[in-house]
């Protein structure tokens, strides 16, 4: 018989959406910027039981760069330093307006020294890059966004800003429905 790993203690669910869940999926592509080089676009929702994912995908191309401008350029969209600067404040940035008025970004509040393991009494808005690559041309990325606990049913307003790469800051209302309903048709993988 194999030993059981005793780390196998699954993610406080305000971090991540569940793994072990189907969610219900909501079309709602939307260009939310596009630059010379750079677009970033919401390509749908899906919606878990008790939080609702954005799928945002971002693009980069190369558009006539000089190769060491694209090194530069290619770097900096992978977030591993701004374009034409060391300063983190020029990262790409997301956030929402739910419909009952609630503003949400991706700034945790467990970075002022909060406890990331107790449960917050707040919206959580956590983002996970889910790779990205691409070659002498192109690039591109995707996002998860995982908003906890479940929102308000209605629009929801989706903020973003790149200063890095000139966007300033965009709104795109998204109607996502009736959430509570979608939630309630999120189904678990497995019966156990």
């Amino acid at each position: 018989m194999p030993e059981q790993d005793d780390d196998e203690s699954p993610q406080p669910r305000w971090w991540q959406a569940p793994e072990t869940e189907l969610p219900m999926l909501v079309a709602t592509p939307e260009i939310l910027a596009a630059t010379e080089h750079v677009a970033v676009a919401v390509a749908g929702v899906a919606v878990y039981s008790d939080g609702i994912e954005l799928r945002v995908e971002r693009r980069l191309r190369r558009n006539g760069l000089a190769v060491k401008e694209w090194n530069e350029l290619t770097g900096a969209f992978m977030e591993h330093m701004p374009y034409g600067s060391d300063d983190p404040g020029g990262r790409f940035r997301v956030g929402m307006v739910l419909a009952d008025g609630t503003k949400v970004t991706d700034a945790s509040p467990f970075f002022g020294g909060g406890d990331p393991m107790a449960e917050p009494d707040q919206y959580m808005l956590s983002r996970r890059e889910q790779g990205g690559g691409g070659g002498a041309h192109a690039y591109s990325t995707a996002d998860h966004l995982w908003l906890w606990p479940l929102p308000p049913d209605g629009a929801i307003e989706v903020v973003v800003q790149w200063p890095a790469f000139g966007i300033v800051e965009t709104r795109v209302r998204l109607d996502v429905g009736a959430v509570s309903e979608l939630s309630a048709r999120a189904r678990p993988f497995w019966a156990d």
